[in-house]
């Protein structure tokens, strides 16, 4: 359980090479990169270090 008033979401491109980059850095993953079931979605969380629950996905966006 997450116990976090802030949520913030971005969507990335090439989302496992940026959680690489982000783990990397010395920031640890809430929930790992997932692939979301029968969708072209993939999620993954992090707490920032002000206590930002932060949400990562890609495929979410629609295309442009």
């Amino acid at each position: 359980d997450v116990c976090s008033s802030d949520l913030i979401g971005f969507e990335i491109k090439d989302l496992p090479a940026f959680l690489e980059k982000l783990q990397a850095a010395g920031n640890k993953l809430d929930r790992p990169y997932t692939k979301i079931p029968n969708s072209s979605v993939a999620i993954a969380f992090f707490t920032d270090p002000w206590g930002t629950y932060i949400e990562l996905t890609e495929g979410l966006a629609p295309p442009k």
